[in-house]
């Protein structure tokens, strides 16, 4: 075929060129096409880039167009003298073979980390950063079955005809663009390069897909560099029964985080992206590379199971479950009833293919040999109701093994891609600031005892870092509608009682405030609110606890998770369900010792596994509640209010 005939006949000429005038600036451009040819089964994609190839030398440097043809004219003639084998047209796996070697004699395998077994390492703060702009193409709509075709690239300006102008924030180098697309037959790679020039476009990358049911669908385009995630855009595609007009789909922009670079990458990110179809799309990426990927059909309906569990997770904070209830169980009872739900969420969640990895890799992910390094890892989805925290996976068969749930396997952390009522996702910021704190303590509940201490830590806090102090005098409902309203502060922290009103359609979950009113999570919403936390990015932590309570609650952590994630803040630690009130000022000690630790202070994960050890008890849930949302490896400068 001519598109072989292309890639052999550059190859051929590659030696030749090496001290050319334009090479070095043409060399990494045509290595990305090479590669993409090389990873590409389909034969009309394989066509475009070759093309591409030829057209991007005929504009650039018409000599070594020229030698090119003519390469290309003696191989097809089998007249050429070259490094093959033949001097006609050589083997797919010769093609292959004399690629490899090219790249291994210029050192251009990976470097930035996405090497097998090498860490992804974060971006040195002396290296250059350049704006470049998403330029995409896609249809709005599609036929069942019918293959489409979606082109990525990042160029110096923008471009007047793509769907998303948005300023990207990159290093020179490789930016990895994976699609996660549930519902869609992938035709192409989901994994492909572009590559940062100083002073040029990136070639474009090109996906087909085939739709496979009826209905609105969504691909993530997502965008890597250096092992981390630094932008998102979710494209909205309708797939019909009929033939389409065709209309560019709508992309909104993508909020990007300009120093996600600064960061460690997470040892192990899992991307869950669940269709409303059923479809769920699991990916596994580890060393800046995907790992493992699966498209499956859940049989179930994810919330109506999660919320069993909840109840079931409330009844044990009780001493009973939903099998023995009134009789009481036994502290080893209610400890194996807990691990259970572990068992279940692993059984019913994850799929088999998936468990077959974990098991085959897990020896890896263990603490690690003298370094005593324990991994991280990520989990990003677009639901916040699954409480990813207590997954506990284990072995059957004759492979058996049990693992701890994996908040206390991994340094764990989650992230929501999106809030479902958006096509705007976020990434998570590798650094928080700590300048200006405000506490939110209402003092009208005398059943939370250790609400007094909880206070006192915070206000301990404040003097010691002379932190600005944004606390309201009373934490009413008005008094931190103003405050969300006008920001300022970069951390809030609440302790008070959380409620999920299951009923109510607008104010899924609620925190109480002075006066016995309630706060509901449908107040972040708005120009003022949102804007805000787009613009300054700050952490929340809500504390909601309970106090003997005679009934099982939800605190609707996940609403708050959906509202504050999902409009640009930064952090967010909450518990997915009412905890003890004394363990929860407990949880809030241990968590701000580790953090801001002088000698050694942890990463944002690192103090959350902290703070969960050291409130531990057999018996008594709340070590497990809580849920973090943010980069694992993300860390907190603090700086006082006169710094």
């Amino acid at each position: 075929m001519l598109g072989d005939e292309t890639i052999a006949a550059l190859l051929a000429i590659w030696d030749e060129e090496l001290s050319g005038e334009r090479w070095a600036e043409l060399r990494r451009a045509l290595c990305q096409l090479v590669d993409q040819f090389q990873q590409s089964a389909d034969d009309e994609a394989r066509a475009e880039i070759t093309m591409h190839i030829t057209d991007l030398l005929r504009d650039t440097d018409l000599d070594l167009y020229r030698k090119l043809i003519a390469m290309r004219r003696a191989i097809r003639a089998s007249t050429a003298q070259n490094r093959f084998s033949t001097r006609g047209m050589p083997s797919g796996e010769e093609l292959a073979a004399v690629w490899q070697e090219i790249r291994a004699h210029e050192g251009e395998t990976r470097s930035d980390g996405d090497g097998a077994g090498t860490q992804a390492t974060a971006q040195r703060d002396d290296e250059p950063r350049f704006i470049r702009y998403t330029d995409i193409s896609c249809p709005r709509y599609a036929q069942v079955g019918e293959r489409i075709t979606l082109t990525v690239a990042l160029t110096m300006q923008q471009q007047a005809e793509s769907v998303v102008k948005q300023a990207v924030h990159v290093s020179a180098g490789e930016v990895k663009v994976r699609l996660s697309a549930p519902g869609f037959e992938l035709l192409s790679p989901a994994e492909q390069t572009v590559i940062i020039e100083p002073d040029a476009d990136s070639a474009p990358v090109v996906f087909h897909l085939k739709g496979r049911t009826e209905g609105q669908h969504e691909i993530a385009v997502q965008f890597w560099q250096r092992g981390n995630l630094i932008a998102t855009a979710f494209v909205p595609i309708e797939i019909v029964a009929i033939q389409p007009v065709f209309a560019p789909a709508i992309i909104p922009s993508i909020p990007v985080n300009a120093r996600l670079g600064d960061a460690r990458p997470p040892d192990l990110t899992l991307v869950v992206n669940h269709a409303p179809n059923g479809h769920t799309e699991f990916m596994v990426i580890g060393d800046g590379v995907v790992r493992f990927a699966t498209q499956t059909m859940l049989a179930f309906e994810p919330r109506a199971f999660i919320q069993h569990v909840y109840k079931e997770i409330g009844l044990l904070q009780r001493g009973y479950d939903s099998v023995n209830e009134p009789r009481a169980l036994a502290t080893d009872q209610i400890e194996r009833r807990i691990r259970t739900l572990g068992h279940l969420l692993w059984d019913r969640l994850i799929p088999p293919d998936l468990k077959a990895f974990y098991s085959r890799e897990r020896a890896r992910w263990r603490v690690e040999d003298a370094q005593d390094r324990r991994w991280s890892l990520l989990v990003q989805s677009n639901e916040a109701d699954i409480p990813w925290e207590l997954v506990r996976p284990y072995g059957e068969g004759d492979d058996q093994w049990e693992e701890g749930f994996w908040c206390e396997t991994f340094y764990f952390a989650r992230w929501l891609l999106k809030r479902p009522d958006t096509l705007t996702g976020y990434a998570p910021p590798p650094r928080l600031r700590l300048r200006a704190l405000a506490a939110i303590v209402p003092t009208c509940y005398p059943e939370l005892r250790a609400v007094p201490d909880e206070h006192a830590l915070l206000r301990d806090l404040i003097a010691r870092h002379r932190l600005a102090d944004r606390s309201p005098a009373r934490a009413t409902e008005a008094a931190v509608v103003d405050l969300l309203e006008q920001g300022g502060f970069d951390w809030m922290h609440i302790v008070t009682h959380g409620a999920f009103l299951a009923e109510s359609v607008l104010h899924s979950g609620a925190l109480a405030l002075e006066d016995r009113q309630w706060l509901a999570c449908s107040v972040i919403t708005g120009p003022r609110i949102r804007g805000k936390l787009h613009a300054e990015r700050p952490a929340f932590i809500l504390n909601a606890c309970h106090a003997g309570r005679s009934a099982p609650m939800l605190s609707g952590a996940s609403n708050w998770a959906t509202h504050l994630i999902g409009s640009g803040a930064g952090m967010l630690i909450a518990p997915l369900w009412s905890v003890n009130d004394a363990l929860a000022t407990e949880f809030s000690r241990a968590y701000y010792d580790a953090l801001l630790n002088r000698s050694q202070p942890a990463t944002l994960a690192e103090a959350v596994w902290h703070a969960r050890a050291a409130i531990r008890r057999p018996d008594e849930p709340t070590w497990l509640a809580y849920s973090l949302f943010a980069h694992p490896n993300a860390t907190v400068t603090v700086t006082n209010e006169g710094g």
